[in-house]
């Protein structure tokens, strides 16, 4: 009986310890979704230049330049401080963060070529 009781005791303190242990975040967290990918092509405009979104949502813009241009030789989107090169005919990608409601602007390096992520509020 001794015996079982000291088995017993051992495994609830491993199994205390491993939980405290391996515990990285709260239990109540939501596992994070994977981003939406969303195809942007670029030849004399960014097609598509009007992206829909809902608040919250991560996107993962996959810009591809077909043209050698100098207007779309880079993207920037003023408002996240995010400015980068296309070179042509190489996919870029671009990680945007949660998104919030409103309207997000992106535009050539030069200021003439731009597009709009509408973000919805979410419900």
């Amino acid at each position: 009986m001794k015996i079982t009781h000291a088995i017993l005791s051992i495994a609830l303190g491993i199994t205390s310890v491993a939980s405290v242990l391996g515990s990285s975040q709260p239990a109540s967290a939501e596992p994070q979704k994977a981003p939406r990918v969303v195809e942007i092509m670029v030849h004399g405009a960014f097609v598509p230049d009007k992206i829909a979104a809902v608040e919250g949502e991560r996107l993962q813009l996959r810009l591809v330049r077909h043209d050698s241009g100098g207007c779309t030789r880079e993207v920037v989107f003023p408002s996240l401080g995010i400015r980068k090169e296309l070179p042509t005919g190489q996919p870029v990608t671009i990680d945007l963060p949660e998104l919030k409601a409103g309207e997000l602007q992106f535009e050539c390096g030069m200021g003439m070529i731009k597009g709009t992520i509408a973000v919805a509020p979410k419900k």
